[in-house]
């Protein structure tokens, strides 16, 4: 079984990307795994949780991870789906759908601002250029 590994594997971390959302619905919708934390608790992990946008939290994290001595970490990193794009946020219809040309433009727009950085002209560019074929 899965059980508490003690087997010289104080170096392994495992990240979970729990932003809630599976191929076509909410997790929740179709097989809630909640209590998720506490499940992974019972196999005699350490779990630590922190919002997955929060760079610091999950470096923090990641910190506490390769200081544990006993064993194996399990971080579950809570994000959201498509975060910071007003249109795909949190929603499951872009779970497994890529973006047309204009809306790829959109999203970076949304995510970077404007003026974008310089690198991001060339992929614009070349969406832009996509979008009228």
């Amino acid at each position: 079984g899965l059980g508490a590994p003690r087997n010289h594997l104080d170096n392994l971390c495992v990240i979970l990307d729990y932003n809630g959302i599976q191929l076509d619905s909410f997790v929740k919708k179709i097989l809630d795994l909640e209590p998720v934390t506490d499940k992974l608790k019972s196999f005699g992990w350490p779990v630590l949780e922190v919002n997955g946008h929060d760079i610091a939290q999950v470096d923090k994290a990641l910190d506490q991870a390769e200081a544990t001595k006993d064993g194996p970490t399990f971080i579950v990193a809570h994000t959201v789906k498509g975060k910071g794009v007003s249109f795909m946020e949190n929603d499951p219809e872009w779970h497994g759908k890529a973006p047309k040309p204009e809306e790829a433009v959109r999203a970076i727009h949304e995510i970077l601002g404007t003026p974008e950085p310089a690198w991001a002209a060339p992929v614009i560019a070349e969406l832009a250029a996509l979008g009228k074929k």
